[in-house]
């Protein structure tokens, strides 16, 4: 298609020329984002059962997880120093082996027991929380990085779409205004040339006035 006949249509769409730069942005967009839709996802699955065990039957939630827990060997030895110090001293008092040595013993036990079993709970917190808590540092520096770089991206392409549009449209408007200067032109040399024929120089005057009137 000629310039002329664009002219004649009012020139070429700005928005088309717009179009393959904005086009862009939406691919472009999910590339970046979509990586961290799946973490989140995967994350979802693996997290919605336990927090909704913690929040709905948090004894349920704790007796399954005490369920594998191990008396460690730092208890082992404890309790054999504690048992034997307290064997030691109901021996020296004529009273080992009767009910309140026994009942000693069995505190003894117990306290140390509770004491592993606490500082076991908060070892296996502790390292849930800094799990979690890394994760979801990996995830949000991942995540603001490459939401960054795509809103730079996308404000790029976003720019030059504009200026692909402004530039058509500037484009449009000087080829526009081609052809009328063009037409002008056209339109008076055809009126000056009609009325020299018909009437010599005055009538090439009145001829160029009256197709002047047009423009």
């Amino acid at each position: 298609m000629s310039w002329l006949s664009e002219a004649l249509r009012g020139g070429k769409n700005p928005a088309d020329a717009a179009m393959p730069y904005l086009n862009q942005i939406p691919p472009m967009a999910k590339q970046y984002f979509e990586p961290y839709i799946g973490y989140g996802k995967d994350a979802y699955g693996t997290m919605i059962n336990p927090l909704n065990q913690m929040a709905s039957d948090p004894a349920a939630f704790l007796e399954s997880l005490m369920s594998q827990y191990e008396p460690s060997r730092a208890y082992q030895l404890r309790r054999d120093e504690a048992l034997k110090a307290a064997g030691n001293t109901a021996a020296a008092g004529g009273v080992r082996g009767n009910i309140n040595d026994i009942e000693n013993e069995a505190r003894i036990a117990d306290s140390l027991l509770g004491e592993d079993m606490q500082t076991w709970l908060q070892n296996i917190f502790g390292l849930q929380g800094r799990g979690i808590e890394g994760l979801s540092h990996f995830f949000d520096t991942g995540y603001d990085a490459s939401k960054s770089l795509e809103g730079e991206l996308s404000n790029a392409l976003g720019t030059q779409g504009q200026l692909a549009f402004q530039g058509q449209a500037n484009q449009n408007q000087s080829k526009a205004d081609m052809f009328r200067g063009l037409l002008k032109a056209l339109s008076t040399g055809g009126g000056a040339i009609a009325g020299g024929l018909s009437g010599g120089p005055a009538g090439a005057l009145k001829g160029a006035q009256v197709g002047s009137r047009f423009f």
